[in-house]
């Protein structure tokens, strides 16, 4: 294949010919430098500006030139106003009554549950000679239950996750054969 390469160098534009592709070494005939060039269809090359210069502060650059220029996105930021920093208070104000309003009414729900299911507690302390084993007992095996449970609904959850990725895979896998790639 034959390749048209412009000389970092002296600037002159020559020609090459190789049949491999990718990064090769090529010498220029006109000032004898060596070039490292990518050939044929290699991965684009990327870099990130150190500096950006606005179009107005740099030389001047002909239509040609422009189109194969790289070009940077501007993006203005907005500065903060005084309106905009009292809409901010307001609203972080009312958030944060909110939220407090929330927490007393889930403080005051707890506390009252709390006194009345230890209320029963002791009623039933009260009522039996071994209350406190057997709410012991109670508690220990409602524990042991709900790990369980626990246990088995997530080995359900993982055999479902599992058998669900082996179908997708396989669907995937006849789809790409399908195909062709």
């Amino acid at each position: 294949m034959i390749y048209k390469i412009r000389c970092n160098k002296c600037g002159d534009i020559f020609q090459a010919e190789t049949e491999r592709q990718g990064l090769q070494k090529v010498r220029c005939p006109y000032c004898g430098s060596m070039l490292n060039c990518q050939l044929g269809d290699g991965k684009p090359f990327r870099t990130r500006a150190r500096a950006v210069l606005p179009f107005s502060e740099t030389r001047e650059v002909d239509a040609k030139t422009e189109e194969t220029q790289p070009t940077a996105k501007v993006k203005f930021l907005k500065m903060a106003t005084a309106d905009m920093l009292e809409a901010a208070k307001a609203k972080l104000n009312s958030q944060s009554q909110q939220v407090s309003a929330l927490a007393a009414s889930t403080t005051a729900a707890t506390s009252e549950y709390i006194a009345k299911s230890s209320s029963r507690l002791k009623a039933f302390q009260e009522k039996y000679k071994n209350g406190d084993l057997w709410i012991f007992f109670i508690g220990s095996f409602t524990f042991i239950l709900l790990v369980y449970i626990g246990l088995y609904l997530l080995s359900v959850l993982t055999n479902f996750v599992y058998d669900s990725h082996t179908w997708l895979f396989k669907q995937y896998i006849e789809l790409k054969n399908s195909i062709g790639f």
